[in-house]
């Protein structure tokens, strides 16, 4: 895949497309010190029928890492002024760890923009406090340490201790990935997830089945943090909402689209499918109401 560079909301963005041009456009966000490269698994798989459209996030693989705190907010409307560069009116967007939070985000500032999406290892919820004091003990880590270090303790805590030892060269490369980061942008995104919003109303309040994926063994977003939402203060289940479409991948931590990226792939086109013959489904209907005036 070739990467290209559109300027876009005050930053050059890079992005990548794979797939048809004629197919239902679809959008990966990768995860935290990512890039598009961690889709390279999946995307292949989706190529046949979809138009692949993957983006760097701000300050993450090729594109720009400005000052200021890199909120979701802001990376959402990145990726919104690129859809209107590239004169795409609706798509269906997947965000895996901090990806789906974007894609969060994006769902609430974009509703129209959205045919379907889908979290993969992440939530909807905000950071628990523990979790934003650990996000500044590593920001004054990084500050004192450097991100190197930083990302040698991060990168092999996202997989299990088998897959672990068998991927050992695609850990190595996620490393490397995030080691091309600059200190200052991941700090900005560090603060940017602190401030993120309880969004249950989101996937509460969605008009089209959402994907969420989770892995039994993830320590980092577990799967009760995926599959909870908050209505009037008190944490439920998803499974109360019938549109909200769950997977659970055993024995798979926080990088299935690395672990496991065909069974991914699967869960992905399956639920894609689905969209698609819900669309079809409601364009026949309004044939037949039209008819039948």
């Amino acid at each position: 895949m070739e990467k290209q560079r559109v300027h876009v909301n005050g930053i050059d963005l890079v992005y990548e497309e794979c797939g048809s041009s004629n197919g239902k456009a679809i959008v990966l966000l990768h995860g935290f010190c990512g890039s598009s490269g961690y889709w390279s698994k999946i995307c292949p798989l989706l190529s046949e029928q979809y138009h692949v459209i993957i983006p760097d996030l701000r300050g993450h693989g090729g594109s720009s890492a400005p000052e200021g705190t890199y909120t979701m907010d802001l990376m959402a409307d990145d990726i919104a002024e690129l859809l209107a560069a590239l004169h795409i009116e609706k798509v269906v967007m997947f965000g895996h760890s901090l990806g789906g939070y974007v894609t969060a985000a994006f769902a609430e500032k974009y509703p129209d923009k959205l045919s379907g999406f889908g979290l993969i290892h992440s939530t909807v919820m905000p950071d628990s406090e523990e979790t934003k004091e650990k996000r500044l003990a590593d920001i004054e880590a990084i500050r004192e340490k450097g991100i190197s270090k930083y990302l040698y303790g991060i990168i092999p805590n996202l997989f299990t201790d088998e897959k672990l030892a068998e991927l050992r060269s695609e850990v190595n490369d996620l490393i490397g990935v995030g080691q091309e980061m600059e200190a200052r942008a991941v700090i900005a995104t560090l603060e940017g997830m602190m401030q993120r919003p309880d969004r249950s109303h989101v996937l509460a309040e969605a008009k089209y089945p959402v994907l969420l994926v989770a892995g039994a063994e993830d320590a980092v977003i577990k799967p009760d943090d995926t599959f909870t939402v908050t209505s009037l203060d008190q944490p439920e289940t998803t499974y109360k909402y019938p549109h909200i479409l769950e997977t659970t991948f055993e024995d798979v931590a926080h990088m299935s689209l690395v672990e496991v990226s065909d069974q991914l792939a699967r869960v992905m086109s399956t639920y894609l499918k689905t969209l698609d013959e819900r669309e079809k489904t409601r364009t026949e209907g309004k044939k037949e109401l039209q008819t039948e005036k």
